[in-house]
């Protein structure tokens, strides 16, 4: 019995190590050639599309009432009893502009490095090193007509 446990963990150790060298046809995944091929990492530039968060604000225009002033106290009566309320005299209201923050999600695409991993022979691992550029950065460009984004306003 445990020269069986044995050599289960013989060959699950051994299996994994061999597995490399069997994976794939064991040709160059580049030129087909079939002598030196190994594992190396291959860096591909591909799109990668995130989602920022920027701010605008409204303006808004609301009406802020002045103090009131009591006029006097009626009272009433139904079928509850009898009941008081107090009237009241509105004064002047103040025109005020509030800024109310706007959130927008704009969706960009930009270049991202992925990895992969191929078999190679010794020929084509030299091109495998060499890091892909990363294409150059555009100038930012408003669309017209939108004014430029700002961080929400402090509220007081």
């Amino acid at each position: 019995m445990r020269a069986i446990t044995t050599a289960a963990i013989v060959i699950a150790m051994i299996v994994p190590s061999i597995s490399h060298v069997l994976a794939g046809d064991g040709c160059c995944d580049h030129c087909g050639a079939s002598c030196c091929v190994r594992r190396v990492c291959v860096p591909k530039v591909v799109e990668k599309e995130i989602t920022k968060v920027c701010w605008d604000c409204k303006c808004e225009d609301i009406c802020i009432p002045g103090p009131s002033k009591k006029c006097c106290t009626k009272c009433g009566k139904d079928e509850c009893g009898c009941y008081s309320f107090d009237l009241w005299q509105p004064t002047c209201a103040k025109v005020k502009t509030r800024h109310v923050p706007v959130k927008k999600e704009v969706k960009r695409k930009v270049p991202k490095i992925e990895w992969t991993v191929e078999y190679r022979c010794d020929r084509c691992c030299q091109d495998c090193q060499k890091i892909p550029a990363l294409p150059a950065a555009a100038p930012a460009v408003e669309p017209e007509g939108s004014p430029a984004p700002s961080p929400p306003p402090a509220l007081k």
